[in-house]
């Protein structure tokens, strides 16, 4: 199994020429990287952890573009988002935990996720920092589609067997307390934002599932003033130090793919 990190929350997986790619979001800001419409619309099939605007508004863009010919999977409160910004339910499939999907060689389960929290002292910095000024034009924009595009505490994760691996996708960087997921996953992706302790969350989860390789994503400013990048190199060193035994990454976006590998990931361009 191969995949690309485009940034944000947006994944591409593949096996055996099937293609999944999971909550797209093209970047607002411009001086990050930004995929092609073609590139997202090559996939089969649209995955999406829940319906906050960064995982779910660039769907119709690109379902449009590939004249709707991929599957999206949702649960209810974004398929309902999805349809009022024009995507036909006929393409989207309601899912709920404790589904399964057979998608080509890739079997997927549905489990219950649950969205970080964010913390008093991240809103204040937040809303305090001069960027919100800065970047007034782009904050009117953000506002607008976070009213728009709710997750209304429905949020999913993914877990994927394919290949004899497996792999845990993970949208926000929670987990639900009354749900068993699965321990010492191959792959564990793991999003990096949204919390003051940020790094003490995830060595949390980290401790729980005990995975083998850990990708880290959804650190990067992506849509300013409301993100900000964070740094990912003291938690991957302490990691690291707790936890030798375990792969980290910290991919930068691209259009490159990474090869599943032991120990590591290797780049293939």
């Amino acid at each position: 199994m191969r995949l690309k990190w485009f940034g944000t929350a947006a994944l591409l997986l593949e096996q055996d020429d099937t293609q999944l790619l999971f909550d797209p979001f093209i970047s607002r800001n411009k001086k990050l990287f930004s995929p092609s419409l073609e590139e997202l619309a090559s996939a089969e099939h649209i995955l999406l952890t829940h319906g906050h605007f960064d995982h779910i508004v660039d769907v119709p863009r690109i379902a449009e573009y590939n004249k709707y010919s991929s599957k999206i999977f949702c649960t209810d409160a974004p398929r309902k988002t999805l349809i009022s910004k024009g995507v036909p339910s006929e393409v989207i499939h309601i899912i709920t935990p404790g589904d399964e999907l057979n998608l080509g060689p890739f079997h997927i389960r549905i489990l219950r996720g649950k969205h970080i929290q964010f913390d008093n002292k991240l809103i204040v910095k937040t809303l305090t920092n001069p960027r919100m000024l800065r970047y007034f034009d782009q904050l009117q924009f953000l506002i607008k589609e976070s009213r728009a595009c709710q997750e209304a505490g429905e949020i999913v994760v993914y877990n994927i067997k394919v290949s004899n691996k497996n792999v845990l996708v993970i949208g926000s960087l929670n987990l639900d307390d009354k749900t068993e997921y699965p321990k010492e996953p191959d792959l564990l992706i793991l999003p990096f934002q949204g919390n003051s302790s940020v790094s003490k969350i995830a060595m949390k989860f980290i401790e729980q599932l005990q995975p083998k390789r850990v990708l880290l994503d959804h650190f990067d400013d992506s849509f300013p003033p409301l993100t900000s990048s964070i740094k990912t190199e003291s938690f991957a060193t302490a990691l690291r130090q707790k936890y030798p035994e375990i792969s980290i990454v910290s991919a930068q976006a691209s259009s490159v793919w990474l090869e599943i590998a032991d120990p590591c990931f290797v780049s293939k361009t």
